[in-house]
């Protein structure tokens, strides 16, 4: 008896990605995937569509012999062996501009909540205190310099926001020439030197090896007092909530905003999760009603794409292709 082709999901999946997917599996969604895979579906996975901070290792690509296509909804792939999943020749489907414009306007919604003061403006209005307005010290982006870490897709549109604001544009990218910033009206800088220097720091860098804790308690010592750093990248750029609790006591930052977490959800129980100083989102600020549509609209696009024996167009490991054409 022959079972039926499963793809699986480790989370919810859009109605579009129901539909433009069925016809080559049952589709599952996982209600949790701390969980993984449960062992008995792995057998039957043609398929299988990766959310959030849900891992696929060695031992389970290895160990799928019927997967054809692993599909990222969005562009990173740090919880994906990409060596094991070439080494089978699957491939890892990504979406690269779906969630662009909503993580670049998420940035400043951080930014603008937290400079302007926002959630306690509103407090102060709702419990009668009109005169908080003469006491609170509210920033401006006006004027202000920018440092980006990472101008891929999401850093240069937050670039771009960044002077139509009239900001200050600084960056550090190690693979961008400092010519081609300078078209993009982006001062060129090191990290030390952006971190001594920005008033608001954007982290936009992928997480690898050499990213991984990029941002600890030594370069936070190094900020620009007051400065206000937000995160919508990855968790695992900022090596440890003490590092950030430490800069933010000391006034080398004023605020802090957080979209993404090393662990998702994250242990709570640390203080700086009572930190009026720290604004937080679950790992939402890119899932806009549009951003999610078309997140998953070209997720499944790209995985029907090699179910159906075609090239799709954006993979985070090309080679296999190029491989197969040698």
């Amino acid at each position: 008896m022959t079972l039926p082709d499963l793809i699986i999901a480790t989370g919810p999946v859009t109605q579009i990605a129901h539909d433009m997917l069925s016809e080559f599996g049952n589709l599952v969604e996982l209600p949790d995937h701390r969980e993984g895979v449960p062992f008995e579906l792995i057998p039957q996975m043609r398929a299988i569509v990766l959310r959030g901070g849900s891992t696929l290792d060695r031992e389970l690509i290895n160990a799928a012999d019927r997967l054809e296509v692993i599909g990222r909804s969005g562009v990173g792939t740090d919880g994906v062996d990409l060596e094991a999943a070439s080494a089978n020749r699957i491939p890892v489907v990504i979406t690269p501009n779906a969630g662009v414009s909503a993580v670049a306007e998420g940035t400043f919604t951080m930014f603008l909540s937290i400079t302007k003061r926002i959630r306690e403006l509103d407090v102060a209005v709702r419990d009668g205190f009109w005169s908080q307005r003469d006491t609170l010290s509210l920033g401006d982006l006006e004027g202000a310099t920018l440092g980006i870490v990472g101008l891929g897709r999401i850093g240069r549109r937050v670039a771009s926001i960044g002077n139509a604001f009239g900001m200050n544009v600084s960056a550090f990218d190690p693979y961008m020439e400092e010519r081609a910033m300078e078209k993009l009206g982006i001062r060129h800088c090191n990290l030390t030197e952006l971190f001594e220097t920005a008033d608001f720091i954007s982290l936009h860098a992928p997480l690898t090896p050499k990213t991984k804790d990029i941002v600890d308690a030594e370069l936070l010592s190094r900020c620009k007092p007051g400065a206000i750093l937000v995160n919508l990248a990855r968790g695992g750029l900022i090596d440890s909530y003490e590092s950030i609790h430490a800069a933010l006591d000391s006034g080398q930052l004023a605020g802090v905003g957080l979209d993404v977490f090393e662990s998702e959800p994250p242990d709570t129980s640390h203080p700086i999760f009572r930190d009026s100083r720290v604004l937080f989102s679950p790992h939402a600020l890119g899932l806009t009603n549009r951003a999610r549509e078309r997140i998953f609209q070209d997720m499944a696009a790209g995985m029907v794409d090699v179910l159906s024996g075609r090239r799709p167009t954006s993979i985070a490991n090309p080679e296999i292709y190029e491989e197969a054409s040698e």
